[in-house]
């Protein structure tokens, strides 16, 4: 008769076991991605902002005394609005706030005309909506795709819709771009300019806000021949398409030289000019090579143009001039792109800057990329736009949109506060500040019209009054609530835990870099994990010889665990250098659930050992849901990938876990472990690799 310690695997149960593990685990994965996805979209339907009782058709229509903010940037596309009367300060609890309301996920922009705005959101699908500007009450929503990365690191649109004559033009994050009535939102027309085109250089998202003049939708596009094309506004054919570098994510921006209307576009390569009537391309300057993006809004000023790149790259400022004056035979003359001056401590990424009067205000981002887990490093500075020359900077500001307005600007930092400070060359002059959100990341360019200030992060609404308090009516006046007492949302501040960064967050890890995770997680956690294990064994066979292979796994798996998730900060400030060892927290509670399930079909009371093999699939969907939602906190945008290796990995994960029902032995365990955890590690690995060759 044999004992359990000297039985082997049985290799006919191995098909049982397989069926077991597929009805249990997959089941449960679906089911928390299911319950995920509730908490992270869906659930935003569950605060659903209320119907505003006004009938659709009630829409003031703009004039020339009143424009509103009718695209991305305002009126005159250069995020300055002519609006006066404002508030010099506030008091020390926040300006009234009138109104905020929940709006799904996304970083698209508002657009106001008369008593109506509209920008995107998605819950389970990407929306337009249409809402009341007096109470944020919902006036109409048209659903035009499912959601976009619903559990990515920055769901949902990202575009600006765009008013022109009582029609909404918008574009999606898949390159969907369509027009609406503005009355009640139903569609007029629909493309996909990505498919249509073959679009390049969004692979992120397509970004770019719709720019509508003359009867045609201009947007950059990135195809062969196709760099920006323009659309007929009333059915959305093409009028003429032009150019053939990559796209980005900056929208095209209208200029006006030497009386001519053309178009620039801040291209993943090169700076652009576009005649707009006819689409020739005027003018063309190479800026990279290989993989960049550009999202910050050029600055013009006839005949001057200035850039701001991201990466640390700084801006440039050129003279447009015009090669030959006269229009020859194929069309308008072109330009040249002559270089005036450059800056390299002067970068945009995300937020763009603007120009008053002269001078430019604008966040130079220090580092490689915007930081979502934590304020991102760089300066606040006030440039001389004819110069370059830099006339002061300040720390107090941080990473902030801009828009001006009556002689202030009105500065929307990435950490959800807002800055009034005068806009002044000679020093940086704050007048007041208060925090709106809180707990989110707000790259939302904020939208003014009539005093009222209209602020996004990407979950919610807020407008703010900024104008005079004695301009507003009584009645709002006594139902507005200073900004101070909005009910803030608080998260755990998780960025001292992995102490140092990757820098560049959204890239993924090449070959070199997962060779140094994968050494440090076998070796710093998995191979001290099993050496207290063997420690433990001969400790506890002492007194306790039938019991000790169970401490010794017992062991093995506790300080794997904790090891797995310490490494990283450990090796990380040992080393100066990001080394992520949490996969291993992964693979342990993975492998925990096989153990249970195999063991669960070989004792002879299967449902009290199926409750325990059912509480650690419970056990590792739950550190799956929290790594996942770890690494979204902290940016890793790449990292997630290694929730992928969990099914390839059973080539070798499921011999193991019979391996750990019998006697521990060190050498040979570890082995098991060790083409386990490569299995799994390589397979989510392949996927980084694959998608950095892509790039």
């Amino acid at each position: 008769m044999t004992t359990p310690a000297q039985e082997g695997p049985n290799p006919h149960r191995l098909k049982a076991v397989a069926r077991f593990l597929a009805t249990r685990l997959i089941a449960l994965l679906v089911l928390g991605l299911i319950v995920f996805v509730a908490l992270t979209d869906v659930g935003s339907l569950l605060r659903q902002v209320p119907w505003s009782d006004a009938s659709p058709s009630q829409i003031e229509s703009p004039d020339s005394t009143d424009p509103g903010w009718p695209h991305r940037r305002g009126p005159n596309y250069t995020a300055i609005s002519d609006e006066t009367d404002l508030a010099n300060s506030w008091p020390n609890e926040g300006p009234p706030l009138l109104w905020s309301q929940p709006c799904g996920r996304g970083y698209s922009g508002v657009t106001i005309v008369g008593n109506r705005l509209f920008t995107q959101t998605q819950a389970l699908k990407q929306a337009v909506e249409c809402r009341d500007t007096e109470t944020g009450t919902l006036v109409w929503r048209h659903r035009y795709d499912w959601a976009y990365e619903s559990a990515g690191m920055y769901p949902g649109p990202r575009a600006t819709p765009t008013w022109h004559e009582r029609r909404v033009f918008f574009a999606g994050p898949d390159g969907q771009v369509g027009c609406l009535d503005a009355t009640d939102g139903s569609q007029v027309w629909q493309v996909n300019v990505n498919e249509k085109f073959d679009g390049r250089g969004t692979g992120f998202g397509y970004s770019c806000s719709p720019l509508v003049e003359n009867g045609k939708v201009i947007l950059p596009v990135g195809g062969e021949g196709a760099s920006v094309v323009a659309l007929s506004a009333d059915d959305g054919s093409t009028v003429w398409a032009s150019g053939n570098e990559p796209a980005s994510y900056c929208s095209a921006l209208p200029f006006d030289f030497q009386g001519r209307r053309c178009v620039v576009a801040f291209l993943q390569n090169a700076l652009a000019l576009f005649d707009l009537e006819t689409g020739k391309q005027l003018g063309l300057h190479p800026y990279s090579s290989g993989y960049d993006e550009h999202a910050a809004a050029p600055l013009y000023h006839e005949p001057y143009l200035m850039a701001a790149s991201p990466f640390r790259a700084g801006a440039i400022c050129y003279r447009l001039d015009a090669l030959d004056l006269q229009p020859g035979k194929d069309g308008p003359a072109p330009i040249d792109l002559f270089p005036v001056w450059s800056n390299r401590r002067f970068s945009n990424d995300t937020a763009s800057s603007v120009l008053v009067d002269g001078y430019v205000y604008g966040f130079d981002l220090r580092e490689a990329q915007a930081k979502a887990q934590r304020p991102s490093r760089g300066k606040y500075k006030c440039l001389d736009f004819s110069t370059g020359d830099v006339l002061w900077e300040t720390d107090q500001v941080g990473h902030a949109t801009v828009l001006a307005a009556d002689g202030k600007l009105f500065l929307f930092v990435d950490t959800g506060e807002l800055i009034l400070a005068r806009a002044s060359p000679d020093r940086f002059e704050e007048l007041a500040r208060t925090q709106v959100f809180e707990g989110e990341i707000c790259w939302t360019a904020p939208a003014l019209h009539r005093g009222r200030l209209f602020l996004r992060s990407p979950t919610q609404l807020a407008c703010v009054y900024v104008g005079r308090p004695e301009d507003l009516d009584r009645k709002q006046l006594e139902t507005a609530r200073p900004v101070a007492a909005r009910t803030a949302s608080h998260t755990f501040d998780l960025t001292w835990f992995v102490h140092v960064e990757r820098e560049f967050l959204f890239d993924p890890a090449d070959t070199e870099e997962l060779w140094l995770w994968y050494r440090y997680s076998l070796i710093g956690v998995l191979g001290l994990a099993t050496l207290a294990a063997a420690i433990s064994y001969p400790l506890t066979a002492i007194r306790w010889l039938d019991t000790a292979p169970r401490v010794a796994h017992a062991v093995f798996w506790i300080t794997a665990f904790a090891l797995g998730i310490l490494g990283t900060p450990i090796f990380n400030r040992w080393t100066g250098v990001f080394i992520f060892t949490w996969p291993v927290c992964l693979f342990v509670a993975h492998q925990l659930a096989l153990n249970a399930v195999v063991w669960s079909n070989q004792v002879p009371r299967p449902r009290r050992a199926q409750f325990w093999a059912l509480t650690s699939a419970a056990f590792f969907l739950a550190v799956c849901l929290a790594y996942y939602l770890a690494c979204r906190r902290l940016s890793l945008a790449t990292e997630w990938t290694f929730l992928l290796g969990f099914l390839p990995s059973w080539l070798i994960a499921v011999p193991t876990a019979y391996r750990f029902r019998y006697a521990f032995r060190p050498l040979t365990d570890l082995l098991c472990i060790l083409l386990s955890f490569t299995l799994f590690f390589w397979a989510a690995g392949a996927v980084l690799i694959w998608k950095a060759a892509m790039l």
